[in-house]
């Protein structure tokens, strides 16, 4: 819960020092999401995911965050809206993601939630198969347990990703986990 706090916070920080700045709305300019977080930004947000600790071992990179955030351009993920929206859209989604991944324990340094992007795949591993859904049925020999930043869950949701990523993750769900971008 600190992580999200501190992004969140970081982001309101973020927009009131554009605004006071007279930062131009994102209609009138041509800054993408890599501008919007850069490298050393991104890494000082999640400085233990390249720790010896964390099974991700920079899985995660600001390139490949990068990258994804792209492919998504279209959609209107961070490039829609006042520059100050598109910054707190981008850190909660890195809060989020940061909650889902995190690899922390009660005692670890500067607190469990600081660990974001630590984890590729879900500790437990369950198979997660809804097997009365015809539409996206379970492929025999796959599990369908939390992988990559979003940590999806259920046969469903990956059939869903795979259609928008045009990917067949009921057939290759490991693909989420390794393939950052």
């Amino acid at each position: 819960m600190k992580l999200y706090v501190v992004l969140l916070l970081l982001g309101l920080l973020w927009s009131v020092v554009s605004a006071a700045a007279g930062a131009a709305p994102a209609s009138t300019r041509r800054d993408d999401v890599g501008k919007l977080i850069n490298a050393t930004m991104f890494n000082e947000m999640i400085k233990y995911q390249k720790d010896p600790q964390c099974p991700s071992q920079g899985f995660y990179s600001h390139k490949a965050f990068v990258a994804a955030a792209r492919s998504f351009a279209k959609a209107g993920f961070g490039t829609t809206g006042k520059l100050a929206t598109r910054k707190r859209e981008l850190l909660a989604f890195l809060a989020q993601t940061s909650h889902q991944t995190t690899g922390g324990w009660l005692t670890a340094p500067d607190g469990p939630n600081a660990w974001g992007y630590c984890h590729m795949r879900e500790t437990t591993q369950n198979s997660y198969c809804k097997k009365s859904d015809p539409k996206w049925p379970c492929v025999p020999g796959q599990k369908y347990y939390g992988r990559g930043p979003m940590q999806l869950q259920y046969n469903y949701n990956y059939g869903q990703a795979g259609k928008a990523l045009g990917l067949d993750l009921l057939k290759n769900p490991d693909l989420v986990a390794t393939d950052a971008t």
